[in-house]
């Protein structure tokens, strides 16, 4: 995966985390409408990427955390990142689940 990819994905992930802290230790992170929410801002292959991108981050030690820039970074604690990244990861794997097994083969 290249840097710059990396970068400007997770730069992006890194920003979500501030409308979705206060709920970050709940089980129900995101809202029931999020992922129609998601589907007006960007298409369905930018999420692709992102996700592609997290899944990737989430076999790194650090998380790729060291090479994104972002003044989130020095809002939230890095344990808190991880965290956003590992359920907003599961939230987009089951999204994008769900919409690949309602296309015909």
């Amino acid at each position: 995966m290249e840097v710059k990819t990396l970068q400007k994905y997770l730069g992006m992930a890194v920003h979500f985390i501030y409308y979705h802290h206060h709920r970050l230790n709940n089980e129900k992170v995101f809202e029931d409408d999020y992922w129609e929410h998601l589907l007006k801002t960007g298409t369905l292959e930018y999420w692709e990427m992102l996700y592609k991108c997290l899944d990737f981050a989430l076999t790194q030690d650090d998380y790729c955390l060291s090479i994104v820039d972002s003044p989130f970074k020095e809002r939230y604690s890095e344990a808190d990142i991880k965290l956003f990244f590992e359920k907003f990861h599961v939230y987009l794997r089951a999204r994008l689940q769900v919409k690949f097994d309602g296309l015909p083969p």
